[in-house]
Protein backbone atom coordinates (compact mmCIF):
# COMPACT_ATOMS: atom_id res chain seq x y z
CA UNK A 1 0.00 0.00 0.00
CA UNK A 2 1.50 3.38 -1.22
CA UNK A 3 1.78 6.28 0.88
CA UNK A 4 -0.30 9.42 1.10
CA UNK A 5 1.27 12.63 -0.02
CA UNK A 6 -1.06 15.85 0.84
CA UNK A 7 0.82 17.93 -1.99
CA UNK A 8 1.09 15.08 -4.50
CA UNK A 9 -1.52 12.81 -4.19
CA UNK A 10 -1.44 8.83 -3.98
CA UNK A 11 0.97 6.83 -5.81
CA UNK A 12 -2.35 5.56 -7.39
CA UNK A 13 -3.65 9.35 -8.00
CA UNK A 14 -4.06 8.97 -11.64
CA UNK A 15 -4.70 12.87 -12.09
CA UNK A 16 -1.76 14.25 -9.96
CA UNK A 17 0.44 12.29 -12.16
CA UNK A 18 -1.36 13.61 -15.12
CA UNK A 19 -0.58 17.11 -14.02
CA UNK A 20 2.91 16.82 -12.99
CA UNK A 21 3.84 14.90 -16.15
CA UNK A 22 1.58 17.74 -18.12
CA UNK A 23 4.11 20.09 -16.48
CA UNK A 24 1.92 21.65 -13.34
CA UNK A 25 2.97 21.98 -9.80
CA UNK A 26 0.50 21.27 -7.48
CA UNK A 27 -0.09 23.75 -4.75
CA UNK A 28 -2.89 22.52 -2.75
CA UNK A 29 -5.33 18.74 -2.56
CA UNK A 30 -8.91 18.52 -1.82
CA UNK A 31 -9.29 22.12 -1.33
CA UNK A 32 -12.02 23.95 0.46
CA UNK A 33 -13.33 27.41 0.13
CA UNK A 34 -16.25 28.13 2.42
CA UNK A 35 -18.92 29.93 1.03
CA UNK A 36 -22.08 31.61 2.81
CA UNK A 37 -25.36 31.43 1.33
CA UNK A 38 -28.41 33.83 2.79
CA UNK A 39 -32.16 33.25 2.21
CA UNK A 40 -34.56 35.62 4.11
CA UNK A 41 -32.02 36.75 6.41
CA UNK A 42 -31.05 33.25 7.09
CA UNK A 43 -27.56 32.27 6.21
CA UNK A 44 -25.66 28.53 5.59
CA UNK A 45 -22.37 27.74 5.53
CA UNK A 46 -21.53 25.55 2.82
CA UNK A 47 -18.45 24.86 0.71
CA UNK A 48 -17.44 24.33 -2.75
CA UNK A 49 -14.24 22.21 -3.05
CA UNK A 50 -11.84 21.23 -5.65
CA UNK A 51 -9.53 18.14 -6.15
CA UNK A 52 -6.51 20.44 -7.07
CA UNK A 53 -4.69 23.99 -7.52
CA UNK A 54 -1.81 23.78 -9.56
CA UNK A 55 0.65 26.14 -10.53
CA UNK A 56 2.37 26.46 -14.18
CA UNK A 57 5.15 29.20 -14.71
CA UNK A 58 3.22 31.74 -13.37
CA UNK A 59 -0.73 31.37 -13.74
CA UNK A 60 -3.18 29.42 -11.24
CA UNK A 61 -5.72 27.36 -11.92
CA UNK A 62 -8.23 25.30 -9.91
CA UNK A 63 -8.37 22.05 -11.74
CA UNK A 64 -11.65 20.01 -12.85
CA UNK A 65 -11.41 16.37 -13.62
CA UNK A 66 -13.80 15.70 -16.43
CA UNK A 67 -13.63 13.74 -20.20
CA UNK A 68 -13.16 16.42 -22.67
CA UNK A 69 -15.18 15.27 -26.12
CA UNK A 70 -13.58 16.48 -28.95
CA UNK A 71 -15.05 20.08 -28.91
CA UNK A 72 -15.41 21.30 -25.78
CA UNK A 73 -18.58 24.07 -25.19
CA UNK A 74 -18.87 27.09 -22.97
CA UNK A 75 -22.42 27.61 -24.41
CA UNK A 76 -23.38 25.27 -22.11
CA UNK A 77 -25.22 26.84 -19.16
CA UNK A 78 -24.54 24.01 -16.18
CA UNK A 79 -21.00 23.82 -17.37
CA UNK A 80 -19.80 27.34 -17.85
CA UNK A 81 -21.89 28.10 -14.35
CA UNK A 82 -19.98 25.68 -12.49
CA UNK A 83 -16.58 26.91 -13.65
CA UNK A 84 -17.54 30.70 -13.62
CA UNK A 85 -18.45 29.64 -9.69
CA UNK A 86 -14.89 27.96 -9.32
CA UNK A 87 -13.10 30.96 -11.41
CA UNK A 88 -14.67 33.43 -8.80
CA UNK A 89 -14.56 31.61 -5.84
CA UNK A 90 -10.94 30.26 -5.86
CA UNK A 91 -9.69 33.53 -7.09
CA UNK A 92 -6.61 32.09 -9.15
CA UNK A 93 -5.74 32.61 -13.28
CA UNK A 94 -8.62 30.68 -14.43
CA UNK A 95 -9.84 26.78 -14.30
CA UNK A 96 -7.74 23.86 -16.04
CA UNK A 97 -9.84 21.24 -17.53
CA UNK A 98 -7.53 17.91 -17.17
CA UNK A 99 -8.47 14.64 -18.81
CA UNK A 100 -5.87 12.40 -17.60
CA UNK A 101 -7.50 9.26 -20.06
CA UNK A 102 -7.27 11.23 -22.97
CA UNK A 103 -3.73 13.24 -22.07
CA UNK A 104 -5.66 16.72 -22.67
CA UNK A 105 -6.20 19.76 -20.40
CA UNK A 106 -8.02 22.87 -21.42
CA UNK A 107 -6.81 26.41 -19.56
CA UNK A 108 -10.23 27.84 -19.36
CA UNK A 109 -10.44 31.88 -18.40
CA UNK A 110 -13.41 34.53 -18.15
CA UNK A 111 -13.71 38.16 -18.23
CA UNK A 112 -16.68 40.40 -17.44
CA UNK A 113 -17.24 43.19 -19.62
CA UNK A 114 -18.98 45.27 -16.76
CA UNK A 115 -15.78 44.43 -14.66
CA UNK A 116 -12.45 47.31 -15.30
CA UNK A 117 -9.30 45.29 -14.76
CA UNK A 118 -6.31 47.16 -14.73
CA UNK A 119 -6.08 46.99 -17.75
CA UNK A 120 -8.44 49.52 -18.43
CA UNK A 121 -7.02 52.20 -15.92
CA UNK A 122 -3.44 51.56 -17.83
CA UNK A 123 -5.06 52.47 -20.93
CA UNK A 124 -7.20 55.70 -19.55
CA UNK A 125 -3.83 56.63 -17.78
CA UNK A 126 -2.30 56.16 -20.74
CA UNK A 127 -4.42 58.41 -22.92
CA UNK A 128 -4.25 61.14 -20.16
CA UNK A 129 -0.72 61.66 -19.91
CA UNK A 130 -0.96 61.87 -23.79
CA UNK A 131 -3.20 64.81 -23.55
CA UNK A 132 -1.41 66.25 -21.11
CA UNK A 133 1.88 66.09 -23.52
CA UNK A 134 -0.10 67.76 -26.23
CA UNK A 135 -1.37 70.57 -24.44
CA UNK A 136 2.14 70.90 -22.59
CA UNK A 137 4.13 71.27 -25.61
CA UNK A 138 0.88 74.02 -27.02
CA UNK A 139 1.73 75.76 -23.53
CA UNK A 140 5.65 75.62 -24.04
CA UNK A 141 4.82 76.97 -27.81
CA UNK A 142 2.84 79.82 -26.68
CA UNK A 143 5.39 80.80 -23.65
CA UNK A 144 8.18 81.34 -26.32
CA UNK A 145 5.75 82.83 -28.68
CA UNK A 146 6.29 80.08 -31.35
CA UNK A 147 2.36 79.57 -31.84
Amino acid sequence: MGTLNILFGSPKDELAGFLRNAGYNILGKKLKEPVVSGIDGKEYHNFIAAPYTVQKGKKKFVVVEMEIGVELDLQEEGLRNKLICLDRVFGLDGVLLADPKNRITREITFKFPKERGLDFYFQFLMALFFILGVIGIIWLLVSIKLF
